[in-house]
């Protein structure tokens, strides 16, 4: 009998990050939360409000969001100008609510869950 090889949290990780940075990056046509940039979506960034070292937030909807490479990675994700379109989308309470949620140690994430939920969610969005 052959053994099914299981992957690692890291193989996991790589493939959730992959498939989420797609549907974020397609989700938003490609452009630029902070700038309004606007380029194809492979093109573009999922950049982060809480940066993606707190798996309580990395994969929150809320908290990622189309940048171009200039905002992302030369302005560092322009933190200013990234919060206060936060709030426009999500209300006054979204920063706050964000930073409470970067604390929370998450164990046991359910990475192959999220894989089929952010698979299916892009494959939606590209055949629309």
């Amino acid at each position: 009998m052959k053994k099914v090889k299981t992957k690692t949290t890291s193989q996991l990780k790589k493939k959730l990050d992959a498939i989420f940075s797609k549907y974020i990056r397609e989700r938003d046509n490609g452009q630029c939360f902070t700038c309004h940039l606007k380029r194809e979506p492979k093109e573009m960034q999922n950049g982060h409000f809480v940066p993606r070292q707190y798996l309580a937030t990395r994969y929150d909807e809320r908290n990622n969001n189309c940048q171009c490479y200039a905002c992302n990675m030369i302005y560092n994700g322009q933190p200013s100008m990234y919060a206060i379109k936060l709030k426009a989308k999500y209300g006054n309470g979204i920063i706050e609510e964000l930073e409470r949620l970067r604390h929370i140690v998450t164990k046991d994430y359910p990475y192959e869950e999220k894989i089929r939920e952010y698979t299916e969610k892009y494959n939606t969005l590209i055949r629309d």
